[in-house]
């Protein structure tokens, strides 16, 4: 059977059509059901975050918001990060706070949840589309992907906006799919304005937009593509236009700025070749089932053209953009699995090869099936930069703490995640240097709080006469030294102690079993970051 333009009718197949999967009968409220309990399990257990964005340009710019911080607001350009995304964030966090809820792990574990609960969308949707691109079959295979490819559990409780958008894009291709002629209008009036909500989290979704909308130019769908454009003007100025309206200089700001910064930045950032997304994904979606899905990605073109060319052409500009980052093509992923099943199972019931060999394509299943599930329940329990996290989480009980140092002996040093202080506080850097106009305009209405608190950085590159000028400028002295790894522990304690004879060691924190398991497989990158903390006596 060779595909056809239009849309596959919604009914199921026979056995063979399924192939390795015909005994799979698990339906969509049961996969619902496992995708929710294993995001709860990451919700509450898989503390932390897992790359910089999804902490310092989240979770740091609301909360400095809701403690008068002006963080972003007075700056001469809009930011590189989704405004909408950070406010979403500020209400949550005024929420809570107003209802008594101020300690940082417990804000962060009802974050979780919420993400969690809201990736169910993604498991939904792609169950949704399958179902009406194919059969029942592949879609209880795409959505079982969904809700245990080892990453995906993980990644939906973080604050990643690579994450967050998928779910309205993918709404907006189901939307696009619908065959009701009464409301084909509405439908893609809603796609458009589901298509601007993932742009106002990641412009980078706009890919997928132009891709379908090029389909829809070929066809000469003039309604269609009126609509769809309709919605997403009407929804992308509403957020995104308003936003840059009210605190930058016109609508749309931050979208330009956008572009020209990366443009002028492209080299600035991890870079890489043109194939290193195809890597990506071939990793990531674990060989050789990974080779499978794209070779059934590649045979959907006339089934689902929408979907297929707005999946190359995102990562097609992805793979010409000199800034390759891991993180970037995680969108991409639902439509790999969706249209990766649909069209590997169809070339699996015609080829003569796997008819042949149908323990082979059971054997790769199996250890597809096996490997996702073991990992994303591990990954489900994984606390991620724990030695950056839980030393500020037990030094926030501190009420007497006026300031404190990070040791960081020879490594370089890392940007503390001050929220979890559970109080104003600032990098002495970024009080003095790169943000003092957000620190100047809070100052300027009210002083700083009674438990304000400064951070101060050393390692092996910075002098102890650099440190004492730093701790001459202000009245914040250290009461307590945040020591950070193993290595060069003597040397290390013999310089700390020249600045401060006497230091009683407190408590010691032991770095996650995610954390030990990366500095055994990579010591050079990852280190051993066992944390001491020790007061200092006589201050």
């Amino acid at each position: 059977m060779s595909f056809s333009p239009q849309i596959a009718p919604d009914k199921p197949t026979t056995a063979d059509q399924v192939g390795v999967h015909n005994r799979l009968m698990v339906p969509l409220s049961l996969i619902m059901l496992i995708a929710f309990v294993i995001r709860m399990l990451a919700a509450f257990f898989s503390k932390g975050f897992a790359f910089h964005d999804d902490h310092f340009d989240v979770i740091t710019i609301a909360q400095h918001w809701l403690y008068g911080l002006p963080s972003w607001l007075h700056e001469p350009m809009p930011p590189r990060h989704s405004m909408f995304y950070a406010g979403i964030h500020y209400g949550l966090f005024y929420l809570m706070e107003s209802v008594g809820i101020t300690n940082p792990d417990t804000k962060m574990t009802i974050v979780r949840v919420l993400h969690g609960l809201y990736s169910l969308l993604i498991v939904y949707y792609g169950y949704k589309i399958t179902e009406r691109l194919s059969n029942q079959a592949n879609a209880r295979i795409v959505g079982l992907m969904l809700a245990l490819m080892w990453f995906m559990p993980f990644m939906s409780v973080r604050n990643l906006v690579e994450m967050v958008c998928i779910p309205p894009y993918l709404a907006a291709f189901y939307f696009m799919l619908k065959q009701d002629d009464r409301r084909k209008n509405l439908h893609f009036l809603w796609a458009g304005a589901l298509f601007a909500l993932a742009f106002v989290f990641r412009y980078h979704t706009l890919l997928f937009a132009v891709g379908a909308g090029m389909v829809l130019l070929y066809r000469r769908q003039w309604k269609e593509i009126g609509w769809l454009v309709l919605g997403f003007l009407l929804m992308a100025t509403l957020i995104q236009g308003t936003i840059d309206l009210i605190f930058f200089d016109y609508p749309f700001h931050s979208v330009v700025t956008y572009f020209f910064y990366n443009a002028d930045n492209a080299y600035n950032y991890s870079t890489g070749p043109v194939y290193r997304f195809l890597l990506t994904i071939l990793g990531f979606m674990v060989p050789p089932i990974s080779v499978y899905l794209l070779l059934g990605y590649s045979r959907t073109a006339r089934l689902a053209p929408m979907l297929f060319w707005g999946g190359l052409l995102f990562f097609v500009v992805h793979s010409l953009f000199p800034n390759k980052q891991e993180r970037f093509i995680l969108p991409l992923f639902p439509l790999i699995m969706i249209l990766g099943v649909i069209g590997w199972q169809d070339f699996v019931r015609t080829a003569k090869f796997w008819q042949g060999r149908k323990k082979l394509l059971a054997a790769s299943w199996a250890f597809f099936w096996i490997l996702n599930i073991v990992v994303a329940v591990a990954m489900s329990f994984t606390y991620t930069k724990k030695s950056r996290i839980a030393p500020l989480v037990y030094l926030s009980e501190k009420q007497d703490m006026d300031a404190v140092l990070l040791e960081f002996g020879n490594s370089s040093m890392k940007q503390p995640p001050l929220y979890y202080l559970n109080r104003l506080a600032a990098e002495f850097h970024e009080y003095h240097f790169n943000q003092k106009r957000d620190w100047d305009v809070y100052k300027a209405g009210k002083p700083l709080p009674q438990d304000f608190a400064m951070t101060y950085s050393l390692n092996g590159e910075k002098s102890l006469d650099s440190l004492q000028t730093e701790l001459s400028l202000y009245p914040y002295q250290p009461d307590y030294v945040v020591v950070i790894g193993q290595k060069d522990m003597e040397e290390r304690m013999q310089r700390i102690n020249s600045l401060y004879p006497t230091l009683e060691l407190e408590t010691t924190i032991t770095p996650s079993l995610y954390d030990r398991v990366l500095h055994f497989l990579n010591p050079r990158v990852h280190k051993d970051e066992h944390v001491r903390i020790y007061r200092i006596q006589g201050e």
